[in-house]
């Protein structure tokens, strides 16, 4: 009897041996990470365009600002700087006489409109030109375009295709006789001043690097 339970014991002690050598080992698994999704800056915007106000001038057309914002996120002012001379500087045949900065931040254009508008006047026709300033400021992110001034305004007037007389005039004249003219041509004069706003959003929006 003994030793039929120590035969025993001894078969049941192999038996666990056994089943410890052949049982597989627990694999530890490693907690996958979460990456949250990188998210796109928004791409560069303008808050709205130049439209002629009486004889105030040239007002932003959606919240009755004398300037347009340009947003450009995450975007730093050297950045900004580099697009907006690049873009600015295709538009014009010789723009080292029209673009100029001040400082890091600040770019004047002083460009030049002939014959920007017509006006009938007494059986004739008067065609106005004027030299324009637009001043940009860049901050980080951001662009503001004030509305333009204007100098040197000229006004020719026209009988069957001779000019009669040429003299300068005011500015508020001016904008008044723009006034007068029918929307096409208002229009027309708010276009020259509004293609810079679109060359330069269209730059920042085109650089690869950004």
């Amino acid at each position: 009897m003994k030793r039929t339970l120590l035969l025993l014991a001894v078969c049941l002690s192999l038996s666990a041996i056994g089943n410890a050598q052949t049982k597989k080992p627990v694999r530890k698994t490693t907690p996958k990470r979460i990456t949250q999704p990188v998210k796109t800056p928004e791409p560069p915007s303008a808050n709205g365009k130049f439209q002629l106000k009486d004889i105030g001038g040239f007002y932003n057309a959606t919240d009755g600002n004398k300037y347009v914002i340009i947003t450009a996120p995450g975007k730093s002012v050297s950045e900004i700087k580099s697009s907006v001379m690049s873009s600015l500087s295709s538009m014009y045949s010789n723009p080292n006489r029209v673009i100029s900065t001040l400082g890091d931040n600040i770019i004047n254009v002083n460009g030049y409109a002939q014959d920007a508008f017509a006006k009938p006047f007494a059986g004739n026709t008067q065609y106005f030109s004027f030299t324009y300033n637009i001043k940009i400021e860049i901050k980080d992110g951001k662009i503001k375009v004030d509305s333009p001034n204007f100098s040197s305004i000229t006004r020719k007037e026209v009988c069957r295709g001779y000019t009669i007389d040429t003299r300068y005039v005011e500015d508020y004249s001016m904008l008044g006789d723009l006034e007068l003219c029918d929307k096409v041509q208002q229009q027309n004069v708010a276009a020259i001043f509004n293609a810079h706003i679109d060359k330069i959003v269209a730059g920042l929006s085109s650089n690869s690097d950004w």
